[in-house]
């Protein structure tokens, strides 16, 4: 699994000057592990570890006047002023969020995250006002640009897959003559789950 993390952080777009590598570092481990406790569907990860590394990371420094151009207006916040590595791991939660909104028929509840904030950012605990704040904030230094259009291959990547698993499976089970016992054993445990 280290291996997955070190091949997503190293996938991540390439950093700007602004934070230095070790905390650019820290932050995108703390988001994969973040999603490792959370266990998202693929397509939230990637889409979550885009709308951080690619698009909040970066934009930062101009929305915060770190850098000699502003781009936009400025954006003010209590979490951005100081900005703490508490608050960009919050920041962090608040991409995987943002990306379960997305992708997710169920997305993940405020209550969860704030959950696991509470076990995993060390510095501060975070209410979950906190992280309805710091969506809007995030939203903001993005200029609300969260389209995953980028990743979409990604997405379709993921349905390819499952329908080369179900064909592999159709034939299989037609060679072995139990496809029909297979899909009634399978509707039956649809029906039934539905049930309860």
């Amino acid at each position: 699994m280290e291996l997955e993390e070190d091949a997503l952080v190293a996938a991540a777009p390439p950093p700007s000057s602004w934070p230095g590598p070790s905390r650019r570092r820290h932050i995108l481990q703390f988001l994969l592990h973040a999603c490792k406790r959370l266990d998202p569907r693929p397509i939230v990860k990637y889409s979550a570890l885009d709308f951080f590394a690619g698009r909040f990371l970066p934009a930062l420094p101009r929305k915060m006047g770190y850098c000699g151009a502003r781009s936009g207006r400025a954006v003010r916040s209590w979490l951005l002023e100081p900005l703490r590595d508490s608050n960009l791991e919050l920041f962090a939660l608040v991409a995987v969020w943002i990306a379960s909104k997305i992708h997710d028929v169920r997305p993940l509840s405020v209550k969860s995250l704030k959950a696991l904030g509470d076990r995993i950012i060390s510095d501060q605990h975070f209410t979950c006002r906190d992280f309805a704040d710091a969506e809007l904030v995030f939203m903001e230094v993005v200029e609300h640009n969260i389209g995953s259009s980028s990743i979409a291959f990604i997405y379709l990547e993921e349905l390819l897959i499952h329908f080369r698993l179900l064909h592999m499976l159709y034939q299989f089970l037609s060679r072995h003559g139990s496809f029909q016992s297979f899909l009634g054993s399978g509707l039956l445990h649809h029906m039934m789950k539905r049930k309860s």
